[in-house]
């Protein structure tokens, strides 16, 4: 029950994008703590699941429609009770983040309030509440980055730094998309409760033509590595898995929503396999 309320498979998507992200702060030179990195990446997943939890809490009545299986019509845990659990995991996560440094504590408090007010108002604010969730899911490889930063630390002398703009810009494509497909699959339910997302406003072909050129704008972004890569990347390594990722996300377009969102969540981990083991391999080889 936890572990659907919370979404673990994509907490854990989190807390090993925080991990890739700083890969490639190492990947520089750049000395840090290994064990602030895992801080940020258990802080940024006990946001994201406080965040998952919030967002049923408000969405209770939609998912008596669309996803009556889901923990709060079920049955399985009252309302309440969700709600005082995620903000429990709220403060566990900030409280983590400000044992990192001050970057870190101010991206777990703006990341929460953006949950929680995306969770209380989403559905009424169109494409507001996809661009909030796609910046929050980019904003993973912000805090693997802020927990690398000490005195002295230059971005702008690091080349490997275009890499993490880079999957962030992929990350952030295709997480709106995934976002427009979810509203499609959600369609019905929103409507009884006259919610206002892109499928409601401009129907289900536009809203999926929509969701398909964020993703194409994804893929192709993808192959930039190509390009710019740092010295030290794994051209083969990368190219391989992102291929295999790429694969993934076009086979989610011709699935129904409710197959195809849940099969791009695996595209995205595969992707971020992909970046982490084309900066990693050249240095353990």
């Amino acid at each position: 029950m936890f572990s659907e309320l919370f979404r673990i498979r994509n907490v854990l998507i989190i807390f090993f994008g925080v991990i890739v992200s700083a890969t490639f702060m190492y990947s520089a030179g750049e000395s840090f703590s290994m064990s602030s990195v895992i801080l940020a990446g258990i802080s940024a997943a006990l946001v994201t699941g406080a965040g998952n939890a919030i967002n049923d809490y408000f969405d209770s009545e939609i998912d008596k429609i669309n996803k009556p299986k889901r923990p709060i019509p079920s049955g399985r845990i009252t309302k309440p009770d969700v709600g005082m659990l995620s903000i429990a995991l709220f403060l566990v996560g900030i409280g983590i983040s400000k044992f990192i440094n001050e970057y870190c504590l101010i991206l777990a408090v703006l990341n929460s309030v953006i949950l929680v007010l995306y969770a209380r108002y989403s559905k009424k604010l169109l494409l507001i509440s996809n661009l909030a969730i796609s910046y929050l899911v980019t904003s993973i490889f912000l805090f693997g980055v802020a927990a690398t930063i000490q005195e002295g630390f230059e971005f702008f002398d690091l080349k490997e730094i275009r890499i993490v703009m880079v999957i962030t810009a992929c990350a952030f494509l295709m997480t709106f998309s995934r976002e427009i497909v979810k509203d499609i699959e959600d369609i019905e339910g929103d409507r009884r409760e006259y919610a206002k997302t892109l499928p409601i406003v401009l129907g289900k072909d536009k809203a999926e033509k929509a969701a398909a050129t964020l993703a194409a704008g994804a893929i192709l972004f993808s192959f930039l590595p190509f390009v710019i890569h740092p010295p030290a990347f794994s051209l083969f390594v990368y190219g391989v898995l992102i291929l295999l990722a790429d694969t993934i996300f076009f086979l989610s377009f011709t699935m129904h929503p409710a197959l195809g969102q849940r099969l791009m969540v695996i595209g995205m981990a595969v992707a971020l396999v992909a970046f982490f083991l084309g900066s990693l391999m050249p240095k353990v080889i």
